[in-house]
């Protein structure tokens, strides 16, 4: 298939929507579609396949948008009017960007999949979507958690548009496995202690204040952070310097490439969420995240210590393939990091069900999914 993806996130910064778009794009590439992907203008000195570990086997075009909160409607009407007056090629059009989606179904009457991955933001949002939610060219609306299906069925979207596809992960990556001490002389982190790692943005009800908190506990483990905003970094570092957190430390942030390595290095993963964590919008996303770590973290064969919010549970499962705790709960947080730092056959055997749970969340997989029987 000829295959247009319209995608308008902020680009060569730390949020994971353009990881996901970029992902994606090589996903249905590698499944051998010809695909272009339509973006806001970036700088081109920038190698941006190579920035987010993605191979070169798309084609992209840029057009015209704004780096404002405005970013969104600009670039959405601007490929509007770039496809009505070029009228490129193609078999379908997928995109995250509601306002083109209005466009393409109601105006351009194009074959269109929506991929939503948050609620309807405002009431301008709801409009749009009330437009073209029952529109003959909207083949297929996806959502990358079944909370977030939930609340679109809510909305009145028809069951039969619908697919829930969840996040995923490039597998190939991690199929040459390393252990900790292997990893550690790769990423230069201490080889003598056991290390407990969070990889990802630390927005706010991330939990890395409770993980601060937990790692008084755990004296002779280390604690690492990898990735965030360097406003965020510098936040939570003032909070561990009035703690005297010697043992946690903030790495900052690694190209793609590297951050399998880090995950090697760890003996537990975590991801100590809040029940009121957000995504970089602040909007609260415990019902409806499909965090992208979650299935690195299961890829990379370390235990993972997580907490119990609704889309997080919809792919782990207590006792199975994960430690669970309870969300907002220091102590429940220590208990689950103690059990998998003091059992290892236990959290080999958790680890290793991840791993073969995981493998039905490849890139590729979700890609298949999205576009099959169109």
């Amino acid at each position: 298939m000829k295959i247009i993806y319209v995608g308008s996130p902020p680009l060569l910064t730390r949020g994971a929507s353009a990881i996901h778009m970029f992902k994606m794009c090589s996903a249905f590439g590698r499944l051998g579609h010809d695909v272009t992907l339509f973006i806001p203008p970036y700088d081109s000195k920038v190698d941006i396949y190579s920035y987010y570990g993605v191979e070169n086997n798309f084609e992209i075009k840029t057009v015209v948008s704004t780096k404002h909160f405005l970013r969104q409607i600009i670039h959405g009407l601007a490929c509007f009017i770039y496809f009505a007056v070029k009228k490129p090629a193609y078999d379908i059009v997928i995109t995250r960007n509601i306002v083109f989606t209005f466009f393409s179904t109601v105006f351009l009457k194009v074959p269109a999949i929506y991929d939503a991955h948050h609620p309807l933001v405002n009431r301008a949002a709801k409009f749009l979507f009330d437009t073209f939610k029952d529109s003959p060219y909207l083949i297929r609306f996806t959502t990358n958690s079944g909370g977030l299906a939930d609340y679109y069925l809510d909305e009145g979207l028809s069951p039969g548009k619908l697919r829930i596809l969840h996040n995923g992960v490039e597998l190939d990556k991690y199929k040459k496995h390393r252990t900790p001490e292997q990893a550690r002389k790769i990423t230069g982190l201490p080889g003598d202690k056991q290390i407990v790692l969070y990889s990802g943005n630390i927005y706010k009800g991330r939990g890395i204040e409770l993980l601060i908190d937990a790692a008084g506990g755990f004296k002779n483990v280390l604690f690492f952070v990898l990735g965030g905003e360097q406003e965020d970094i510098d936040y939570y570092e003032k909070i561990v310097e009035a703690k005297n957190a010697g043992n946690f430390k903030f790495l900052g942030f690694v190209d793609q490439e590297k951050v399998i390595n880090y995950l090697y290095s760890a003996d537990v993963l975590v991801m100590p969420y809040r029940s009121d964590m957000t995504i970089k919008s602040g909007t609260v996303a415990s019902d409806f995240t499909s965090p992208i770590k979650l299935f690195e973290y299961m890829a990379s064969k370390r235990v993972i210590v997580a907490s119990r919010i609704n889309s997080v549970m919809e792919i782990l499962e207590e006792g199975r393939n994960a430690i669970t705790v309870e969300a907002d709960d220091i102590n429940s947080l220590k208990k689950g990091l103690r059990k998998a730092l003091n059992d290892s056959a236990a959290s080999s055997k958790l680890a290793q069900q991840a791993y073969k749970d995981v493998q039905e969340y490849s890139w590729e997989k979700r890609a298949y999914k999205m576009i099959e029987n169109v």
